[in-house]
């Protein structure tokens, strides 16, 4: 079965919604071209990577993540590892302070 087939099945049962689905197909049916348009997670990490002022909408996470095709699990899973790995502002500043060779010593 085609995924949007399964998607529409599945979501006609009575409190299974959009991202259980997404879920269910990434991680136990193993599809390897679904973007869960509504996590969070995900939209934060596409915020993020675009460096968008603003949270995508899913409409338009749709059209940026259109060249992830046919891999956009793969896309969604780098999108978490993303903001687990979000550097601080400290990092940041530590970084670039200990290898930029302006060392005084």
């Amino acid at each position: 079965m085609d995924d949007k087939s399964l998607f529409s099945m599945l979501t006609m049962v009575k409190g299974i919604g959009a991202w259980s689905v997404h879920m269910f197909m990434i991680f136990s049916l193993h599809r390897p071209d679904v973007l869960p348009v509504g996590d969070l997670g995900v939209r934060k990490g596409v915020q993020m990577l675009y460096r968008l002022d603003e949270l995508p909408r899913p409409s338009q996470m749709e059209v940026l993540c259109e060249k992830w095709k046919p891999y956009r699990s793969v896309g969604s899973w780098y999108m978490w590892r993303l903001l687990e790995n979000k550097p601080t502002t400290q990092t940041m500043v530590t970084s670039v302070g200990a290898g930029d060779g302006c060392s005084s010593v």
